[in-house]
């Protein structure tokens, strides 16, 4: 891991900067992740700044519940995350991001922003482990257009009169300050040989987000693990990850695993810093459905593409047609010179 001067440092959030409103203007995203565990601090503050290399830009784009609704659930999701302020005399570092969480769904647009910046402190024990506290400040919106929707007061004895107020929304919008916090293990040997574990805690503040009265957020408990190790003497490794998230009398339960194929080990001399692989996964959303995902990594960029299909009480209706997610990464690296290495 690289020293980061002043100069490099201010070169970093610059980029930083540049990157996140390059993709903020885009962003919309669905609430259950696929691939959660490419951008692991969407769920868990703690998680930012333990990208590989010095500053990482993730899109993920999802669509979903096409014979459900008429107007299928579209969403998108991005964030940015770089690392600063790193020790001379160790691996300490400060890690800072900025995440955007927006879910479209139903025919009225009901939509729900939560943006928010994370912010983490690495303590490393040695040059393989460390401990990371993180906490992640923001904003947690949502709105409808209430002109998309009929309303029973809006009936006059004959038809529905749209030009009527149904009730008073006070314009159907509502936004509130937010914030989380986490604890995150991390063990890393290699490239090709890590380990995480984490818990956190979102929506500490319990908002109001109600139109009209009180409708508190609950808060979101959060646990995570997973792994990446390949066989000695081979060309074959497992990811598996697991994620378990409450929320007052819900839950959502995800676990299964990747298998690796390498092409290319990684080097120091040349550009392929990171090693180049195909993936392809399988995981079980408990009681809910089953995911299917394909994966390649080369040169620090990695492209995913996932299937989730529905095995619940939903399945006459959605005739097993569950979601599309589309993810892109791309982490990045500086020379000594503050050059892209890629």
């Amino acid at each position: 891991m690289l020293h980061l001067s002043n100069k490099r440092t201010m070169k970093s959030i610059s980029i930083f900067i540049f990157l996140l409103f390059s993709i903020t203007a885009f962003s919309q995203q669905g609430r259950n992740f696929s691939m959660w565990y490419h951008n692991n601090y969407q769920h868990n503050p703690a998680a930012v700044g333990t990208n590989d290399h010095n500053l990482k830009a993730f899109v993920n784009f999802r669509y979903q519940y096409f014979t459900v609704s008429k107007k299928p659930f579209q969403t998108l999701s991005a964030s940015m995350e770089t690392k600063l302020a790193e020790s001379k005399r160790s691996k300490n570092h400060l890690g800072l991001g900025a995440s955007i969480i927006n879910d479209m769904s139903g025919d009225g647009t009901y939509m729900v922003n939560d943006v928010n910046i994370p912010v983490a402190y690495h303590i490393y024990f040695d040059d393989y482990s460390s401990i990371s506290l993180g906490v992640a400040p923001g904003i947690y919106q949502r709105s409808i257009l209430r002109g998309n929707y009929t309303w029973e007061s809006q009936w006059n004895g004959y038809e529905f009169n749209q030009g009527a107020d149904p009730i008073n929304l006070a314009g159907a919008n509502a936004i509130r300050f937010d914030i989380g916090a986490g604890l995150m293990y991390k063990y890393e040997s290699s490239a090709t040989n890590k380990y995480y574990g984490g818990f956190s805690v979102r929506h500490i503040s319990q908002p109001n987000i109600g139109f009209i009265g009180q409708d508190k957020l609950k808060m979101r408990f959060i646990g995570q693990f997973g792994m990446k190790h390949r066989f000695k003497l081979s060309n074959f490794g497992i990811s598996p990850n697991v994620l378990a998230v409450f929320q007052g009398p819900n839950h959502d339960i995800v676990y299964g695993s990747n298998f690796d194929f390498y092409f290319r080990d990684a080097s120091t001399r040349t550009i392929f810093v990171t090693p180049t692989h195909f993936s392809v996964g399988i995981y079980h959303r408990y009681g809910e459905g089953i995911i299917l995902n394909f994966q390649y990594y080369f040169q620090g960029i990695n492209i995913a593409l996932a299937y989730d299909t529905n095995i619940n009480s939903m399945i006459r209706t959605s005739k097993s047609v569950g979601a599309f997610e589309l993810a892109f990464s791309y982490d990045i690296i500086f020379n000594k010179r503050g050059k892209f290495i890629y």
